[in-house]
């Protein structure tokens, strides 16, 4: 997908997003801050260029699809889409936009279509879409539970507060850490300032396992200091965003994942 067409994947629905946060918010509270206080959805959080009729479609299909058996996550406030089987994090944007191109077939059968659009945009790993690991974390590692391990890795990009981090969510059962990164609007992208990093923590733990047998010695925080930066820094594997970031937005989450711990 170029970059352009990226770049038309900022441009906000207001209608479809509020539409789709009023009612995902009977369930769900939006996703949070380092405080714990409930954040409300910016309107402009992840809406494509969509007409009003197909808006008011997507949302319906997104609600009809959430609301299945096998219910997934919908974190609307950072535009993401979470299944459990098989567990995978889409970017609504993506969605969306494929949503949009399939012209009057979306509209017909907004339901079938957001079930198949999950199905084929979760197939492959690709920008926006992560593969994620059930039982990700059994047992611990250097003590730490999944929940533990999830708030550690956490802990090294949003304290002490970054002023570009301004939104956290972490699913420690599906092993997802959820970023929202704003940084200054670049050029006439001025709605484009704010964009969502997915983290695979199961990836993360991974190299955290390796590190550690390298060095047995290193304490757990330095350590898993050095193994989240080096994911952040190296854009993945385990690690995209719901849109290409923009290099503000990178530098943001770099500029968090490096920065010196806090004194105690």
């Amino acid at each position: 997908m170029d970059r352009m067409v990226w770049i038309a994947l900022a441009v906000s629905a207001v209608a479809v997003a509020v539409a789709l946060t009023w009612w995902l918010r009977r369930d769900r509270s939006a996703a949070q801050d380092g405080s714990g206080e409930p954040q409300e959805a910016p309107g402009h959080a992840w809406g494509p260029v969509l007409d009003a009729e197909t808006g008011t479609a997507f949302t319906e299909g997104l609600r009809a699809f959430h609301d299945e058996a096998d219910a997934p996550l919908l974190e609307i406030a950072q535009a993401v889409i979470v299944t459990a089987g098989p567990p995978r994090a889409i970017s609504l944007h993506l969605l969306a936009e494929a949503f949009a191109a399939r012209g009057e077939a979306a509209l017909h059968d907004p339901e079938g279509t957001v079930r198949d659009l999950v199905a084929e945009h979760g197939a492959a790993e690709g920008p926006g879409v992560l593969h994620l690991r059930a039982g990700w974390l059994s047992g611990t590692a250097d003590g730490m539970d999944g929940r533990r391990f999830a708030e550690a890795v956490r802990e090294i990009v949003c304290a002490p507060p970054s002023a570009g981090i301004t939104a956290w969510k972490a699913e420690d059962e599906a092993g997802l850490l959820l970023l929202t990164v704003r940084a200054p609007a670049e050029g006439d992208t001025a709605g484009d300032a704010e964009n969502t990093v997915m983290i695979d923590l199961a990836r993360v733990l991974d190299r955290y396992r390796e590190a550690r047998e390298e060095q047995a010695a290193a304490p757990a925080e330095a350590l898993l200091r050095a193994v989240v930066s080096h994911v952040v820094a190296s854009g993945g594997p385990g690690l995209t965003w719901t849109r290409p970031p923009t290099a503000g937005q990178h530098e943001v989450l770099l500029s968090a994942a490096t920065a010196p711990a806090a004194l105690h």
